[in-house]
C-alpha cells in the first residue's frame, strides 16, 4: 500500500481514483499508460505521485527522509508544455496536492522525481500519459 494512501486526508479519494483505475482497466483494452488514475514512484521508491481523475487533484509525497524531496511533473504529452509542478518536502507520509486545470480532449503526461532544494529533479521515473 502506498504511503500517501495511510493518510485519511487522501483515503477515500485514492480509494474511488483506484476502484475508477481497475473499472478501466477492466473493462477497456487501452494500454496502461492511457488510464486515468494511477500511482506512480520515482526510482528507488522515494518518491510517488498520484493522479486522481475524479476530484482532479496531483498528489506529490515524499516517502524517504533522505534530503531529497518529492516532485510531481504534469505537461501536455503532444508538445510538453508546463502544467503544473507539486512538490512534498517533508517525509512524513502526509503529502501535498494541487489541482491544476486540466482540459477535455487534452493528453497530458506526468513523472515522479526527486530533487535538492535550488536544482532540477533527478532520479525520475518514466513519463505516463493519461486523459483528462
Amino acid at each position: 500500500m502506498s504511503q500517501l494512501i495511510k493518510n485519511p486526508r487522501v483515503r477515500a479519494g485514492a480509494a474511488v481514483g483506484t476502484l475508477s483505475l481497475a473499472l478501466v482497466t477492466g473493462l477497456a483494452a487501452t494500454p496502461a499508460s492511457a488510464n486515468s488514475s494511477g500511482w506512480w514512484t520515482s526510482p528507488g521508491k522515494r518518491a510517488e505521485g498520484f493522479y486522481n481523475s475524479l476530484s482532479g487533484r496531483v498528489y506529490a509525497n515524499d516517502i524517504k527522509a533522505d534530503g531529497y524531496n518529492a516532485i510531481t511533473q504534469v505537461r501536455t504529452a503532444k508538445h510538453g508544455y508546463f502544467v503544473v509542478d507539486v512538490t512534498d518536502k517533508v517525509a512524513n507520509n502526509g503529502g501535498s496536492w494541487k489541482t491544476p486545470t486540466l482540459y477535455s480532449g487534452v493528453r497530458f503526461k506526468m513523472r515522479v522525481c526527486v530533487y535538492k532544494t535550488g536544482h532540477k529533479p533527478t532520479k525520475c521515473g518514466s513519463w505516463h500519459e493519461f486523459d483528462k
